[in-house]
Order: C-alpha cells, then structure tokens, then sequence
C-alpha cells in the first residue's frame, strides 16, 4: 500500500496467519564486520554453457552506487552493495579508484550500508553515512586510506530515507567545507511523549492504528526533525532547526539545500496530514528563518539555482490559496528570491530536477550508452556515472566531457558481477500501443521474452505492476519480490507496466473523474498490453498471471474480482489502496486522501462508491487463487484474506513480521522471490519443485486447487439448472 504523498519474529522468519499475533518492531539489521573487493573479472568466455539465471543469482548481484569523481577528476569513489543470504543483512564497501584506468579499487570502509559519500573540497577526505551494528552515523576517511573516523555522535537517530521513498541527503557539507549540517530525529523526546501517554488510556485523534500497536517502537513513532551544524575544526555542534513530522520517520523527510555562498539553508518541509508544504530560508549567521511560501501542494526534488537567486522545486499543484484542492499535474516551479515571484515552468523537462542528468543526456544522444547518477570534476572535463541497460547489470564507468558533452565512449571501470557472462537473460524491450506515454514520459510498458523464445510459439504471460520499467535499468527484479528474469528464465513471457500519463489528475471529489483517470485507465492500458502480445502469437491466454506490489497491489485485487475471467492466478503485495480497513487503519491523513476519491467514507450514501471499486467488496467474484504478502504493521492482508474465504474462493496470506513496505532483509527477499516463483509454477504449468522442503507448501495449494473445482462445478451445475 501506498500513500499518494509517497509510499519481532528471528531472524529471517515468515508468519503465516494464525490465531495469536504478536506486537512487533521494525528493527534496524545489526551489523558486522565485511569484506570485498570490485571484482574486474576477465572477459567472458564463448565456450561456457549458459544458463538462465536463478533467484540465488537475482539475489547476489553486486549493485554500485554513490558514484564520485574527484575535485581534480583523477579518482573517483563507488559503493558496492550485495545481499548475503546467510547473514541475512547487505554487506556494503567503499571504494575509491584511478578514473583514467581499469583497474581493482582499494577499500576504505565496509559496513551493511553506506550512502551518501562525499569528497571534500581539495579532495583529501571522503565523508559517508555508515550504518553499522551501533547504528548510523557520519563517517570519513581519507581517501589515500586509512582508519575511517567517525565524525559526531547524532543528537537522536540520523535521517534516513529509504531509496525507494526517494532517498533524502541526511547531511550537507558547506561550500568552504568548514561546516557539516545533517538531519536527526528526536528519538528521545518521542519516546518520553509516547511512554507518558501510555501510562493510561490514550485519547485517539485519528493516528495510524500502528502507532498504537507500536507504541514501544520508537521508529514508529512522530519524533521531531532537527537540523544541527557540526564544525569539523573546532568538533562543536549547534541546534539550528526544528520541525513537526506528520509521517513515520523516514518517510517525505523536509529537505533542505546549502545555497552557493553557503550562507542560508532553504527549508521544504510538510506542514499538515494534508500534504501541504512550506518554503522558507534559514540565515545560518543569525539562525533567522525568512518563511517564502506556506500553502504549497505536495512539493518535493528541492534545488538552488546556479546563481543563487531561485529556488526550483517540483510540485503537485503550486501554491494553493484558502481551501484550495490541488488537482496533481506535477511539474517543475521557480521562486525568484528577489521579487517572491513563483513561475511554473510549464514547458520544462521535469529530467531536469528527477531525471537523468545533462551529461548522461549527452554521452547517449554521441553513443548510445545509457548512463546515471553521474558526476562531475570541479573543471568538469571528466565524469563518473553507473552505466547499465535492461539487460546489461550495472557498472561504473568514467568518461571525457567538453561542455558536458561526451568526447568519447565512457570507459568501463569494473565488471562487478562476472557470473552474469554465463547468464542467458530474456530479451528486454519496450511495448507500446498507442502513441501516449507513461507515468513521467516512460515508455507504457516493457516487455522480456523468455530466455529461449522461439518465435509463432505461445508462452505463458506474467503481468507485472507498477511503474517498473524505464527501458535504462537493468531488470532482473520487480520491487525486491518478483523475479522477473528468473520467470523469463523458466519459459515465462513477462510484461513490466507503467501506469498512463495522467492517471492522478482528476478534481478532489469528483469520483466519475477520479476512477476514470485512477482505475479505468489503468485496467485499459493492461488490457491493451495482453491483448497486443495474444494478437502477436506470444502468449497464451489460458496461462496468464499478474502480480502487483503497494499501489500495483490495489490494481491487481481490482482486476482479479472485477474481471474474474482475465487471469489464471494472481499475487498482490502491501497493498490497501481504496479498501474500507485503510478508512480508519491509516488515519486522518489517508481517510482524507480516500475523501478527495470517493467523496466520503464507506458508510451511508457512499458505500455504493466504495462498492462499485473496493476489490475486498467484491471478492464474491473472485476466480483465481491469490498469494499475498504483508508486512506486519500492514491489517490489509487479513482482512482480504478473511473477505474471500468467507465467499468461498482460495487465498494465501504470507506475513513478514519485520519487514519494510519493500522488503530489505536478504533472507526474506530470496523466501518471496521463491514463493512467487513457485505459485505461479504451480498454478499456471502445473509444476511442483521436487524439494522435500516444499513438501507441506504444494499439499496446501493441491488442496486449494480441489477445493477451486469443487466450487467451479457447483457454479457450473448450478447455471444448467437455471
């Protein structure tokens, strides 16, 4: 499930439904100490066998990220990150490494995660978030090697967003370099609010009911968000900032930007359940805070111009005035600090603030080579970038630049994951039907053959939602759960959609536009898509599945109760969008984002609203079985899982106690990738997995499958007699 403001059992544990459920906490993963080392590999063999690739292998791919080139552009440093299984937690080192030649890069630091690297100024030193077994904290070293230092000791518990919520800097360095300011939550202060509370009955006022499930749990918890400095000369820290938070921790953190002459702070922060957000500048001499805006929609990719003298953002609707509603046409602002003058820029290329960078832009229009998250040396003649592709894995590559043009192809660094030269992927391609565009200009879909595709053959169909194919990134996974190349490995034919362009642009209230736009749009364009590949000779409509993850969860309920003859299985994840258990589980803030869709809740004369769409109200229609996958602080699950027992259909509800909206633990990464895997086996080949593990498994799904008949029979029996 996800928020349109978005989106403890052992170790390694799942929790199947039963009677007695516990509280739990979502818990940090404790660290260790780790080794690595950029693997250059040598180049791949044409006398090896490849095979297709396995959810072992989906797994262990070594991912870079954190890609810096030096001030002089001679090195640059990388992170590699992979899941070890065994120790059930991401093993993290850091890199640095010649930028002009190929070559092993030495270690400096290793941790479960690092992030947020940095190079000083005269390029001496290399900053980084650590997050070790004591927790996280700001780190440097020296990038000749050497001991890493860590820097403060956090007042409370550092920022930290996850990447998948968009990944939030936790701190900045001054332009002189002299002063460090980072983002802490006051765990402290929420923890003293919440055991305060507790000690007698709680007045509820329309809080998330996890808070109250979770009320030891800190990180469930609203602490307050600081902003302190740190002076690296002198080691002293000062409170320069501080702000209410109106969702769990980690989740749309304020952000904050160092202007260029490094003497203000602009602000971007929430400032109600309702998504509304302020902009404001902190004068870092005096501590002043100037406020500039104070009603903008949900506004988020905060920036300083070049100059100075603008401050450029994204936003879902500008500034609002009264009681406005926003209608959500995102799209980039100005706000000119000199006369407060804020500009849509209605022609802009939103890549400017949240898509590929300039130079990326520019080496692909020369080369061809697709390239991200690249950097720049302070004369910028050279860059640092991740290179990858839908089937080529991700690598760090360096390139000569004139003019953030490329003068050359980009220069291949590492070759991280030398196991995928014996891999046989399926073919990756975009798909489109018509000449509209997806969610942000992507493409409407992708498309992965399976590995050994013959052509006029027909292959089972795996529907995959949402928002999961850009047609630049590698795809080997769907959203840590779904093993994509793994299914096309296996003789599957995967569809990877995006939503439409426009599907949330509608007016609050209006719930003819708003499931038009939200729901019809959305079911049509997957309609279109399966239709297009029958129409080709690649699938065969009688083994077809879908699966859907947060919002794509949603998508995939509706469509398997709403239209019951489409697909043969289904799995839905974390999901809860537009289900009367949301109305009053996730509070005031998603009771009134529910309100703008459907006008009101799914009592009285809406419920015939909330009928006509919530797929747990009509699951009396439901055909094929369904596989879900919850979190435990997520009550959507059970109350699916309840709704279609009830009307006699066949579910299977898997509980993951401590996990993230997307699953991070290595451990339960490989056990959902492995269970998805097997469902739809099962359910659409009628495959079973020989592995006496799996023994209890395949009895209760064999036993599903009868009970399915059963009830198909009686239906069918019941129709001849009418």
């Amino acid at each position: 499930m996800i928020s349109r403001r978005e989106d403890k059992a052992p170790i390694g544990t799942r929790t199947r439904l039963s009677s007695n459920t516990s509280l739990f906490c979502l818990l940090l993963i404790s660290a260790g100490q780790i080794k690595g080392f950029a693997s250059q590999g040598e180049a791949p063999r044409s006398d090896v066998t490849h095979h297709p690739i396995t959810i072992a292998e989906t797994l262990a791919r070594r991912k870079p990220s954190e890609v810096h080139i030096s001030p002089d552009g001679s090195h640059l440093t990388y992170v590699v990150t992979h899941a070890n299984r065994e120790s059930n937690q991401d093993e993290a080192v850091l890199y640095v490494a010649d930028a002009m030649h190929r070559g092993v890069g030495r270690a400096l630091a290793n941790a479960i995660h690092i992030t947020t690297v940095r190079w000083s100024r005269d390029g001496r030193w290399l900053y980084f978030v650590s997050e070790i077994q004591s927790g996280r904290n700001i780190w440097r070293v020296a990038a000749e090697g050497g001991k890493p230092q860590e820097l403060t000791v956090v007042h409370g518990e550092l920022v930290y967003t996850p990447e998948y919520e968009g990944g939030n800097d936790p701190y900045q360095l001054s332009p002189d370099g002299k002063t460090l300011i980072y983002a802490a939550y006051d765990t402290a202060a929420a923890k003293r609010e919440v055991e305060e509370r507790m000690k007698s009955g709680v007045l509820y006022q329309g809080e998330p009911y996890y808070r109250f499930r979770l009320f030891r749990c800190s990180k469930s918890q609203l602490a307050p968000f600081e902003l302190w400095s740190y002076d690296l000369d002198h080691g002293r820290t000062r409170r320069l900032w501080e702000a209410p938070i109106f969702l769990r921790q980690g989740s749309m953190a304020p952000e904050f930007r160092i202007s260029p002459d490094g003497k203000s702070l602009a602000l971007l922060y929430e400032t109600s359940n309702e998504s509304r957000h302020a902009l404001a500048v902190l004068d870092l001499a005096n501590g002043k805070v100037n406020p500039l805006l104070s009603n903008l929609a949900h506004s988020y990719s905060l920036k300083w111009s070049d100059d100075g003298e603008s401050l450029l953002f994204v936003s879902q609707g500008g500034e609002l005035h009264g009681d406005q509603s926003s209608i959500a046409i995102t799209q980039q602002y100005t706000l000119s600090l000199f006369d407060r003058n804020l500009r849509p820029d209605k022609d802009a290329d939103l890549a400017f603030l949240t898509g590929p960078d300039p130079v990326a832009k520019a080496v692909e229009q020369k080369t061809g080579n697709r390239l991200h998250n690249c950097s720049l040396s302070a004369d910028k003649t050279r860059a640092a970038c991740i290179e990858e592709s839908p089937m080529i894995p991700p690598e760090v590559v360096s390139v000569v630049v004139h003019d953030r043009s490329s003068e050359g192809k980009p220069l291949v660094l590492t070759h991280l994951n030398p196991a995928y030269d014996v891999i046989e992927l399926g073919q990756v391609s975009s798909l489109s039907w018509s000449d509209k565009k997806g969610e942000g200009g992507q493409p409407q879909a992708g498309l992965i053959l399976p590995a050994n595709y013959i052509s006029n053959e027909r292959y089972p169909l795996l529907v995959v939602l949402y928002n999961v194919y850009s047609g630049r990134r590698f795809n080997s996974e769907s959203y840590a759960s779904y093993p994509t190349q793994a299914f096309a490995g296996h003789g599957y034919a995967v569809l990877l959609m995006n939503v439409p362009e426009g599907w949330f642009v509608y007016k609050d209230g209006d719930f003819t536009a708003a499931k038009a736009a939200e729901v019809d749009s959305v079911v049509a364009a997957i309609r279109s898509a399966v239709d297009l590949l029958i129409a080709r000779g690649i699938v065969d409509s009688k083994r077809m599945g879908i699966m859907g993850w947060s919002y794509g969860s949603f998508w995939t309920d509706y469509i398997v109760t709403h239209y019951p003859d489409w697909f043969q299985a289904a799995a839905s994840g974390e999901g809860g969008n537009h289900e009367p258990g949301s109305y009053w589980i996730w509070g005031d803030g998603w009771k009134d984002q529910e309100d703008r869709f459907f006008g009101g809740g799914p009592y009285g004369r809406f419920y015939s609203r909330w009928k006509e769409v919530a797929p747990v109200l009509n699951v009396d229609r439901l055909r094929a079985p369904l596989l879900m996958e919850y979190t435990g602080a997520n009550l959507n699950g059970i109350e699916m899982r309840t709704a279609i027992l009830e009307q006699g259909g066949q579910t299977e509800l898997v509980i993951y106690p401590d996990e993230e909206h997307v699953f991070q633990r290595p451990l339960n990464r490989f056990n959902s990738m492995t269970t998805h895997f097997d469902w739809f086996n099962f359910w659409l080949l009628r495959e079973e997995d020989p592995d006496p593990a799996k023994r209890e498994q395949y009895a209760r799904w064999r036993q599903m499958r009868e009970k399915l008949n059963s009830r198909d029979e009686l239906r069918a029996h019941g129709k001849k007699q009418q």
